[in-house]
């Protein structure tokens, strides 16, 4: 495909990228207006999965703080995923309380802990309290404010840039074909937040690439590098039109401590583990069948990061809060649990990974006070990073600033 670049052919990558970025001027309070406004507004957003909502009145809520807002997604009584600001219409309260960013549950209707005005699953204002109060009340006009949602192969998203814009198919362009029923099969088995003071570019850069693992993480996942990939070179990188999807290599003689070992003997193959029965994958994921593979790293302009693994996968969304603080939401799953066994690897994983993300936050605030000392101006990425170079160049182009 003459828009997709593979690691073996960079004649093909789709526009020009730079391996030396000039980073002081992307701190700056214009350039995240700028990217605020024109990458990230006509941007859609992964903001969860099908199964999280299993029935009628389900929801979940999630701050969007890049967008001062807070969203409530719900499956309504005809079983459509909708989504509205979580907005009360009569103060402006939120509706539903989160803590920590974010909330979820069961219930019919939503009422407002404020005055009490109630809204039905559908979104509409179903009652207000001493409603002969108000001289022109009309409620047909005062439900919640819809968001323009999306589902696709089970994920759920969102988009706040108005109904002129692009749909969610061609929004997501090549990556729209070849995961039927991979994200259906999962279901949650963890979930964090956390705000940590770096700029959001350094946040993802974190979760774009492979290469730091071997050095940030060789105590908390040691031994994932093999004699015949020491440096855990990506297989397949292809870059789209904004996307981005890398293969990430495993170490074929990974076995684990014992207790990890004795885990995932007798449940599935999640995280660090090495799966090679790829029978269960569909044909976008390890799309090359490469072995040994750990998991592919899709990335869905601007902010998110999926690890797609073997019976596994898992979502970080980077939320800029302003210029120099963000927000970073993982969220963890797994192939719905068969036995104890399944539970088990489950509960391993999810541990490991909290661990292991501790790891990468520490590391981008270390890089944030770097660049604010002002001792460089530009950062050197390597091959290895071309998903780095291609999100600068993307955002350049949008803002202007090339």
């Amino acid at each position: 495909m003459s828009d997709v670049f593979v690691s073996s052919d960079p004649g093909t990558a789709p526009r020009e990228l730079r391996d030396v970025v000039t980073v002081r001027d992307k701190l700056t309070q214009g350039y995240h207006d700028a990217v605020l406004e024109k990458v990230f507004r006509p941007s859609w957003f992964l903001i969860g999965n099908a199964n999280e909502l299993p029935k009628p009145g389900s929801f979940f809520v999630r701050d969007i703080p890049t967008f001062r807002t807070s969203v409530l997604v719900k499956r309504g009584k005809d079983g459509v995923i909708r989504s509205f600001h979580n907005v009360c219409r009569h103060r402006g309260k939120k509706v539903v309380p989160t803590e920590c960013g974010w909330a979820e549950g069961t219930s019919s209707s939503h009422t407002c802990w404020f005055h009490g005005w109630s809204y039905s699953a559908d979104g509409s204002l179903r009652s207000v309290p001493d409603e002969n109060q108000f001289f022109s009340m009309d409620k047909a006009k005062n439900g919640l404010v819809p968001v323009r949602t999306e589902v696709w192969a089970g994920l759920i998203f969102v988009y706040f840039g108005g109904e002129d814009g692009v749909g969610l198919t061609e929004w997501l362009g090549e990556l729209a074909d070849g995961f039927e029923g991979y994200y259906t099969e999962m279901e949650k088995i963890g979930t964090f937040s956390a705000d940590v003071r770096a700029n959001w570019n350094i946040a993802m850069d974190s979760f774009s690439e492979g290469y730091h693992t071997i050095f940030l993480h060789r105590r908390t996942q040691p031994k994932l590098v093999g004699k015949d990939n020491p440096m855990r070179h990506a297989p397949l990188i292809d870059v789209y039109d904004r996307h981005v999807r890398v293969g990430t290599p495993a170490n074929s003689e990974y076995l684990g401590p014992p207790a990890e070992r004795a885990l995932y003997a007798h449940g599935r193959k999640l995280s660090p583990a090495v799966e090679t029965d790829f029978s269960l994958l569909p044909p976008a994921v390890n799309r090359t069948r490469f072995q040994p593979w750990f998991f592919d790293i899709v990335g869905h302009f601007p902010n998110v990061s999926i690890l797609n693994g073997p019976h596994w996968y898992s979502v970080v969304t980077v939320w800029p809060i302003d210029r120099e603080n963000t927000r970073l939401h993982f969220d963890l799953y797994a192939r719905k649990t068969r036995h104890a066994g399944d539970r088990l690897a489950q509960a391993y994983t999810r541990g490991l990974q909290y661990t292991v993300a501790r790891e990468d936050l520490s590391a981008m605030e270390d890089v944030q006070r770097g660049l604010d000392s002002g001792a460089i101006d530009s950062i050197n990425l390597s091959l290895q990073e071309f998903s780095l170079q291609n999100r600068y160049a993307i955002i350049d182009e949008l803002i202007g600033a090339r």
